[in-house]
C-alpha cells in the first residue's frame, strides 16, 4: 500500500518506540506519587517537558501536556470563554480544523468570527486587521492555524502573532500540521499553541498546550494537581517521552531532507498537471506544505475516488478525517469559493488529498499520481458536489 495520509496520522517514529518502551519500564510510576521510586517518572516527565520547550521557543512552565490537539483546543475555547469579557468575540480563519471552529462556537455562541481566506486559501494579516477593527466589543482572541490540513498551504502565523501582540490581542495556532513537518522553532512566540504528537510520529492520546507567561491562569481539567495544578489528570509519561523524542529526529531530519521531499511533490505535481491538465491543485500559487497536494477533480466525488485509489493501493482522503464522514465539502474549498478558484463555470468537482511521509519516495509518488488519473479517467458516475453550496 501506498500511504498518502499522513496528514491524519503517521506511523510511530522508531525513535519515539524506543523512548515508550524505555519510559514504559523504567518511568511507569505516578509522577504525583511521593515515595521514592515515583522520582524517575517526575525526572523524565520534566526532562521530557524541557526537550520540547527548547525546540519550540518558550520556557518550560509555559508547556502542558494533553490528551491531544481536539483535547487541547477544547480547553483553551472553555478558558477564554471563562475569562474573557463577556461581548468579546473570538476571531478564527475560515479554514480552521472542527476541532477548533466547533469547540469556540460551543463555548463562546455567537462570538466567533472568521477572517476569510483569499483566493489560494491564506489568511492575509490586512483581513485580520480589518476583522479587529469592525469589532465594537473587543476580542478575546485570534486563532489561525500554522497550516492548512486539507491543502498545506502555509498561514502568516509569524505576522499574525506580530500583529496581535501589537493590538494586545491573544493569538493562538493550531500547529499540528506545521510540527514534525518545518522547523518549530519560533512558535514559542505565539500566546497559545496546540498540536498533537501523532502527526509527526508520536503516539496517539497525547498532545500540548503553550500557554501565554501572563495574563488570567489557565485551568483546564479540574481534579487533581497535574501540570502545575492548571491541567488534572496522570500524565502519559511514556507518550510524553516518546512525542519528545520523535519531534527531536523530525527536527533532524527536516533540516537535511526538506529540500528533497520538496522537490518529490513538485514532480508529483508536473507529472499530474501534464497528464491531468484540466486538475485544480488547492493553494498551487501559495507557499505549501511538502507533502501536501490537494487536487479538485472535474465530474467526480472525492470519496468515490478515494475508494478507487484504496482499491488501486494508494491510502488518500477528500480532506480532514475528522470531518471526512459528514458528506461536506472540504473547508477550504468552501472558503475559497468557486469563482475565487477560477471555476465558476464548472464548480461541480471533488477533492483528493494525497499527504506525503517522511519516507515517501519518488516511485510512491508516481503511483498515487498514475491511480488518481487513473480513477479520475473512469469517469464515475455519482452525485457531484457542488461547491457554489456553503455547508456548516
Amino acid at each position: 500500500m501506498h500511504y498518502f495520509d499522513f496528514n491524519a496520522t503517521a506511523p510511530l517514529h522508531p525513535a519515539a518506540r524506543a523512548a515508550w518502551l524505555e519510559a514504559s519500564d523504567s518511568a511507569w510510576h505516578n509522577p504525583s506519587s511521593l515515595f521514592a521510586a515515583a522520582t524517575s517518572a517526575r525526572e523524565l516527565l520534566a526532562e521530557s517537558r524541557e526537550r520540547v520547550a527548547e525546540l519550540l521557543g518558550c520556557a518550560p512552565e509555559r508547556l502542558l501536556f494533553t490528551s491531544g490537539a481536539t483535547a487541547a483546543n477544547n480547553a483553551l475555547a472553555r478558558h477564554l470563554a471563562r475569562v474573557a469579557p463577556a461581548e468579546s468575540v473570538a476571531i478564527i480563519s475560515a479554514i480552521e480544523h472542527p476541532c477548533i471552529d466547533v469547540s469556540f462556537r460551543t463555548a463562546m455562541p455567537g462570538r466567533v468570527v472568521e477572517a476569510a481566506v483569499d483566493q489560494h486559501g491564506v489568511v492575509q494579516p490586512e483581513v485580520v486587521t480589518a476583522c479587529l477593527d469592525s469589532l465594537t466589543t473587543g476580542a478575546a482572541c485570534v486563532s489561525v492555524m500554522a497550516a492548512s490540513n486539507e491543502a498545506g498551504t502555509l498561514q502568516p502565523w509569524q505576522n499574525l502573532a506580530s500583529l496581535c501582540r501589537s493590538r494586545g490581542v491573544p493569538f493562538h495556532t493550531d500547529a499540528s500540521q506545521w510540527l514534525g513537518k518545518l522547523p518549530a522553532a519560533g512558535l514559542g512566540e505565539c500566546d497559545w499553541v496546540t498540536a498533537s504528537a501523532h502527526k509527526f510520529g508520536g503516539p496517539k492520546g497525547c498532545g500540548l498546550l503553550i500557554t501565554p507567561a501572563g495574563g488570567p491562569p489557565f485551568r483546564g481539567d479540574r481534579g487533581g494537581p497535574q501540570e502545575g495544578g492548571r491541567h488534572a489528570g496522570t500524565e502519559n509519561i511514556a507518550a510524553i517521552a516518546a512525542m519528545a523524542a520523535a519531534l527531536e529526529a523530525r527536527e533532524r531530519e527536516i533540516a537535511i531532507r526538506h529540500a528533497d521531499w520538496l522537490a518529490l511533490r513538485g514532480e508529483a505535481e508536473q507529472r499530474l498537471r501534464a497528464q491531468l491538465p484540466e486538475a485544480h491543485v488547492v493553494g498551487a500559487g501559495a507557499e505549501r506544505l511538502w507533502n501536501t497536494l490537494a487536487v479538485l477533480l472535474p465530474g467526480g466525488d472525492g470519496k468515490k475516488i478515494v475508494g478507487q485509489l484504496a482499491r488501486a493501493g494508494v491510502a488518500a482522503s477528500t480532506g480532514s478525517a475528522c470531518s471526512g464522514g459528514s458528506g461536506s465539502i472540504p473547508r477550504i474549498v468552501a472558503a475559497i469559493g468557486a469563482e475565487a478558484l477560477g471555476l465558476p463555470g464548472d464548480p461541480l468537482r471533488g477533492m483528493v488529498r494525497l499527504s506525503s511521509g517522511w519516507d515517501t519516495t519518488r516511485a510512491d509518488w508516481a503511483a498515487a499520481i498514475d491511480a488518481l488519473i487513473a480513477a479520475t479517467r473512469e469517469k464515475i458516475a455519482l452525485p457531484a458536489v457542488d461547491l457554489r453550496r456553503a455547508t456548516d
